[in-house]
């Protein structure tokens, strides 16, 4: 599994970057005659614990321009399981059943990057986050023009890093979430019945800072 050096420099989070060394998004082959496109992918690598071995947890998201969409074109792919490094190489053992296989570890500038190849296709993934990584939490409070708490918006965040994170907000009107410091941006999804008024940016940007949790509060319009 490598030692405990080698697991803490390669821990963290990971993003999709390339596809066949081709910038996501990127087209791959079609596939039941349709056109599938790459648009982004997480993997996770975590050390061992007292506990608990090594794990890794992938996910890549494949869009189709197929309606309905026939059996078997997935709209992506991604697996779970344990993980050990040697020699550059990084080897995958699948807690889903898709057996064990290797990717290549690249750290040309310091920061690591993984390829490994899946169903005849090669992926890149560069780490955007370190465990250590400064972290700091938002949380948004939604109401109407009448100051009433408006339950089942959706706010999807984008941190400093690329990382999305997100959710709807619950009968209180309030949605929070934790990412690394630095610039956030925050796209507004407003349930039936509701609209994002011209005064307020959409989306919107705040500054995540670590320690504080930061409180903003956003209006939408009831129609």
């Amino acid at each position: 599994m490598g030692g405990r050096e080698d697991q803490e420099r390669l821990a963290g989070i990971y993003l999709l970057e390339r596809v066949d060394n081709l910038p996501i998004p990127a087209a791959i082959a079609p596939q039941q005659g349709c056109n599938r496109t790459v648009r982004k992918g997480n993997f996770t690598i975590t050390p061992a614990g007292p506990d608990v071995v090594p794990m890794y947890d992938w996910t890549i998201s494949i869009d189709t321009n197929c309606d309905p969409v026939p059996p078997g074109v997935l709209p992506g792919a991604g697996d779970v399981g344990s993980w050990r490094f040697g020699t550059a190489r990084i080897s995958f053992n699948s807690m889903l059943g898709h057996g064990s296989y290797d990717g290549v570890v690249e750290e040309p500038s310091g920061t690591p990057a993984i390829v490994f190849s899946h169903l005849g296709n090669a992926y890149r993934f560069v780490r955007v986050m370190r465990s250590d990584d400064p972290q700091g939490v938002v949380y948004v409070t939604v109401v109407d023009q009448f100051g009433q708490r408006v339950a089942g918006v959706g706010l999807i965040f984008t941190f400093a890093n690329g990382l999305e994170g997100g959710g709807t907000t619950p009968e209180s009107g309030e949605f929070g979430t934790g990412g690394v410091v630095g610039d956030c941006t925050i796209r507004i999804i407003p349930p039936a019945g509701y609209g994002v008024p011209a005064s307020q940016p959409n989306p919107f940007t705040v500054r995540v800072v670590e320690g504080p949790s930061i409180r903003v509060q956003i209006s939408l319009t009831k129609t």
